[in-house]
């Protein structure tokens, strides 16, 4: 199968998370799909108004996001994981947004704790500040950890012949 066949077949399968995807084949429309971004990106900056840049990368990042996650999962799926994997990244970054939202319930909630926290801002900011930035780079690090981890399972080699997710793309005649 061609490079342009290949991009155009898994890009045609952008809803689907069922299935298995060749490694190949998931290497050739990550590499188009990463370009193809990063050239959206560049138009949305050269081309949209300043105060619109922001809603215009949020919105390239959404149309790009299922297509590449479905075909990760596809790619999963031949060498046997769970799709589920391809949120894994994500988790170190819910789980402090998790964090951020109870706090910032509980300062809703009570006058107290909104005035112990302005104390704690005032009197103590670097300090909050410093577990602020800890709480950051574990977040990325944990994050970096994560993605090394599920990028490694998608450069596997395909699990041979059929498995729980479908025929082996390797094995199934085009």
């Amino acid at each position: 199968m061609t490079i342009a066949r290949t991009i155009l077949s898994e890009a045609s399968r952008s809803f689907d998370l069922g299935g298995r995807t060749a490694r190949a084949d998931y290497l050739w429309f990550l590499f188009f799909s990463v370009v193809a971004f990063a050239a959206s990106l560049a138009l949305c900056i050269r081309f949209l108004p300043a105060d619109h840049i922001a809603a215009g990368i949020y919105t390239v990042t959404a149309i790009f996001y299922l297509p590449i996650t479905a075909a990760g999962v596809r790619r999963l799926h031949d060498v046997g994981e769970s799709g589920k994997l391809m949120l894994d990244p994500l988790k170190p970054a819910m789980a402090l947004g998790v964090v951020l939202l109870l706090v910032a319930l509980a300062a809703e909630s009570s006058s107290a704790v909104r005035l112990i926290a302005f104390i704690a801002a005032f009197f103590f900011g670097t300090i909050v500040v410093a577990l602020l930035l800890i709480a950051s780079l574990t977040v990325t690090i944990m994050t970096l950890a994560y993605f090394s981890n599920t990028m490694g399972m998608l450069l596997l080699p395909s699990q041979p012949g059929p498995n729980k997710y479908g025929p082996n793309p390797n094995e199934v005649p085009q």
